[in-house]
Formats: structure tokens, sequence, C-alpha cells
């Protein structure tokens, strides 16, 4: 059996990839952002998928991108993912007690200023240190405590996806799981006994299967099976036909029963929310194979090489900027102020690049 060191190595980053993740910063900030006259067209436009579906997958992309160099070395590289892990926790509790300034400037604004706010309501200073344990999680603060946990059994799941023949008992474990999670949420049994607010999705039993996806997408070959599948034509037509019925559900070009929504519930990542997911990456990888140059924005790019700090610092802006969103203004004051915030987005980015660099430099000097 071939170790994992033995397989084609793949670069630690992909161009298209940080494109797609910038692009899905922009859809979240815009979506958490502006009103409904914008998220109509914004939010979960092509169907039953939304940024956060994509955010879970290139998660599990980038990763398997990243790790796979050191997994010939188990030690290394769980202490490697254990010190991003950290990392990640690192920017939720520094956006944690920022977002709590921001709740607190809020308060001493007035109720004028909290009626608009109402997200602000739920930075109590005891949620608030409910917060940093992982158990509560405010609004907007469910994909950092997510990607926390998830690291930490990476390293071992990556490895068996891996190793010839054993990937596909991580796949029917993760499906097991997924399952599980359709009849029981630990977290929102928990975030009961601390918060009166009930915001406890996503259910992490179930929003692993994204995550898994994304490790086996990028875990053996370079090319990925979602871009094998999407050059069968049968396939992508099946494909298309799948995400066809779930744009036309969403959009109600088609009545959807009140007794089927549950299959597409988003907490809890319902079966039918899954299949949209899956039918759609074929096509995404046929569109960025077929289209390549397109597939690469520069600016996108950059966002999306810095997306930890991008992320973090959208839901700053998302608290800060509510009440003026949520605001009676005209349209074109609207869309101006969005402008500016979704321009803002690259502050971070280029910050973190500048971190970055001088800690190359230092490097460079010893």
């Amino acid at each position: 059996m071939r170790s994992p060191h033995d397989l084609p190595q793949v670069v630690a980053r992909d161009a298209r990839v940080d494109t797609v993740r910038g692009a899905l910063l922009l859809i979240m900030t815009i979506d958490h952002l502006a009103p409904a006259w914008i998220t109509r067209y914004s939010s979960e436009s092509l169907g039953f998928i939304s940024a956060m579906e994509g955010f879970f997958v290139l998660f599990g992309v980038a990763y398997a991108l990243a790790y796979r160099r050191v997994l010939h070395t188990p030690a290394r590289a769980w202490s490697k993912s254990l010190r991003r892990a950290l990392t990640v926790y690192g920017y939720h509790l520094a956006t944690l007690a920022l977002a709590f300034a921001v709740a607190c400037a809020g308060w001493l604004a007035g109720p004028a200023w909290l009626a608009r706010a109402a997200d602000a309501q739920q930075f109590g200073p005891g949620l608030a240190l409910w917060a940093a344990t992982l158990i509560y999680r405010p609004q907007f603060f469910d994909v950092l405590p997510a990607y926390v946990l998830l690291l930490l059994p990476a390293p071992v799941l990556l490895r068996w996806l891996c190793r010839p023949g054993a990937s596909a008992w991580v796949l029917l474990g993760s499906a097991a799981v997924w399952l599980l999670g359709q009849w029981f949420n630990p977290w929102e049994q928990l975030a009961r006994a601390v918060s009166p607010i009930e915001w406890v999705w996503p259910n992490l039993l179930t929003w692993q299967a994204p995550f898994v996806i994304g490790l086996f997408c990028a875990s053996r070959d370079p090319a990925g099976p979602f871009f094998k599948a999407a050059k069968s034509r049968s396939v992508r037509l099946l494909c298309l036909a799948i995400v066809g019925v779930g744009f036309a559900l969403k959009h109600e070009f088609i009545s959807l029963s009140p007794t089927l929504l549950p299959l597409f519930d988003k907490g809890n990542l319902g079966p039918a929310r899954l299949l949209n997911l899956v039918a759609a990456l074929p096509l995404a990888a046929w569109w960025m194979g077929r289209f390549a140059p397109a597939s690469k924005v520069t600016w996108l790019a950059f966002l999306g090489r810095h997306s930890l700090a991008v992320f973090s610092f959208h839901i700053l802006l998302s608290y800060a900027l509510m009440p003026l969103f949520t605001a009676p203004l005209a349209r074109p004051v609207t869309l101006g102020l969005l402008a500016a915030a979704l321009a803002a987005l690259s502050l971070p980015a280029w910050l973190h690049a500048a971190y970055q660099r001088r800690g190359r430099q230092r490097a460079g000097r010893g």
C-alpha cells in the first residue's frame, strides 16, 4: 500500500480556489449587510446553495492542498493543524472582543441604534464569555468555531483519504455522522443551557460533510474527482438538471410543499440541500477547467488568499454598519455604502499580506 507521500504532490495554493473564496466573501458581506431588494439576487441565487456551503467545501480543499505535503510525518501534520486551529481561535476571540466593543458603543448610542441592530443585543457580557467557549455562537459567528473544531480531526481524515481503498470508509463515516445530525444537535442542547437566544446552527454533525467532501476533492489527484466527473457530458447534464430543479424550487417557479421543507433545511444541511451542493460541484469544476482565465480574478484571489483576516473583518463590518443599512435610505445611497463596504475588505487583506511579507523578511535576515 502506498503511503501519502508517495502520491503525486499538489501545489499549496490554487488561484482558482482563492478567486472563488474571494467571491464568496463578497457574497457573504452583501448577504449580511444589504436590504432584501439586493439579497434576493445574491443569497442562494443558484438554488439551495449558499456561500456558506461553498466556504466549507473550499476549506476542505485548501486544507488538503496545504497539508498533503506533511502527511508522511503524522506528528508534524497534527502539530501544524493544531497551530492553525489555535490561530483561527485567536481570530475568533479577537473578533468577538471587537464585536462586543461595537455592541457596547451601540448601547451607549441608545435604543434607536439598538432597534436597527438587533444582532448587537446578542452580546451581553455573560453571552460574550460563553461565545469564547464555542458553545454559544452569536449571529455571524458560526463559521470560525466550526473551523476550529474541524481542524482537530482533519489530519487523520486526510491521511485516510489519501490511502488507496480507505477513502470510501471516511466518506461512509461522514455520511453516518451527517445522518445522525438530522435528528440530533448536541450544540443546541448546550446552547440552550446558557443562552435564551437560539442561534445554534450550523449543526457540526451535518456541516462536517461539505468539509470532508472538500478534503476528498483534493486528497489524492490534483484534478480531483469532480473535475473528472465534469468531463462526462451525461454527468454534467444530470447535475444541471438537479441544480435546475433546486433553482426552480428556491425561486418558486415550482411550488414546494411545506412538508418537504425539512429536506432543504440549512441548519441541519438537509438531504435535498446536500444533493443540490454535490450536483453543483462538477458544474463548478467544469466551469473552472473550461474557462480557466475567467476563474482567476486578481482582486478576488487576493481576498481569498487572506480569507481568515477578511472573513473576520466582514463580521465586524456587519455589526458596525447594520444600523446604516436598516435605516430608510435611498437606493443609490445604499448601493454606494455597499460598494464602500466591499472595497473595505481589501484593508485586512492588505494588512495581513504586509504582516506576512515582514515575517518572511525577518526570516530571511535570520
